[in-house]
């Protein structure tokens, strides 16, 4: 199917739908941060008018609250306040202009590699925490690998130097949907997360960790059950070890939620990944969490 009627029938409501003007360049180097997939495949020259449109989108409720499965009153980081208080804390001291800069680093696997997620969820980010002309600087990085699990990163030395050198002060972590792909065995699963955690500690300095658990997806042609056990063998890491979850398969509506996504051409026909609209709704759904947990922060007692 052509793009062409989408993509000027998406131009058109964000500018009707948000009144959105540009403020100036995105924080994305669009020729190298972003791929897009053959199946939805759009010219680069169109790239940014896209970004920017669904980008008014993004930010209209109406639009939103139109996509009854995503749970929006899910879209939360469990233990938030307690897990993430120091990141949060030097969030507040950057948007009031005390500190320089916050820097994030989110690794993960084909989901990340586009680029939509994390430069969603970073363009949103430096909208809200960069006041103009305060010199502070969110240092928003990612990596994404195709095929990428917790075992296969292990001998990534790359990756754990590039962890080294930024000192990061939050890692995203956002794997698992390869790890629950295959044949699945929890036992084998817990070691090699806790191996590839034990050798990232070694390198992460004083950052802290978030997981975004792996979303629903299916599995030789039907729906993924091996994604929640995944799950909830990252969430048992994270409660043990003091982390970070948030609950990506739980925000889009739970099991089988990744049909819904498919009939809003969000996610890929292979019903495992998504589309770039897919991934920036992903984001956005993102940045909201840690706003949402940003705020409950900034407003509680200290």
């Amino acid at each position: 199917m052509s793009m062409k009627r989408p993509l000027l029938l998406l131009f058109f409501l964000g500018a009707v739908l948000s009144g959105f003007a540009r403020q100036g360049d995105l924080p994305i180097d669009i020729e190298h941060e972003l791929e897009t997939p053959e199946e939805f495949y759009i010219e680069v020259d169109a790239l940014d008018e896209f970004i920017h449109s669904y980008y008014a989108l993004l930010d209209n409720e109406e639009y939103l609250n139109g996509f009854k499965f995503i749970r929006r009153d899910h879209n939360l980081i469990h233990a938030s306040g307690e897990r993430l208080g120091a990141f949060l804390y030097k969030l507040m001291e950057l948007r009031s202009g005390v500190r320089d800069t916050v820097t994030i680093f989110q690794f993960g696997d084909s989901h990340v590699k586009p680029g939509f997620f994390s430069t969603t969820a970073r363009s949103r980010l430096h909208g809200y925490f960069l006041v103009p002309d305060g010199g502070g600087c969110l240092n928003y990085q990612f990596l994404g690998v195709n095929g990428a699990s917790f075992r296969n990163l292990l001998d990534s030395q790359n990756l754990f130097n590039r962890c080294r050198d930024l000192r990061p002060d939050l890692i995203v972590i956002s794997l698992g949907t390869n790890d629950a792909q295959g044949k699945y065995d929890s036992g084998r699963f817990r070691g090699e997360l806790n191996a590839f955690m034990r050798k990232l500690d070694t390198c992460r300095g004083q950052a802290l960790i978030l997981f975004t658990l792996p979303p629903d997806s299916h599995k030789n042609g039907r729906n993924n059950a091996d994604v929640a056990k995944v799950s909830e063998e990252i969430s048992a890491y994270a409660d043990a070890h003091g982390c970070a979850c948030w609950d990506l398969a739980e925000v889009m509506g739970g099991r089988g939620s990744i049909l819904k996504w498919r009939a809003q051409d969000f996610a890929s026909k292979d019903l495992i990944h998504f589309s770039p609209k897919g991934y920036m709704l992903q984001g956005y759904l993102f940045y909201d969490a840690l706003m949402r947990a940003y705020q409950s922060y900034a407003e509680s007692p200290r």
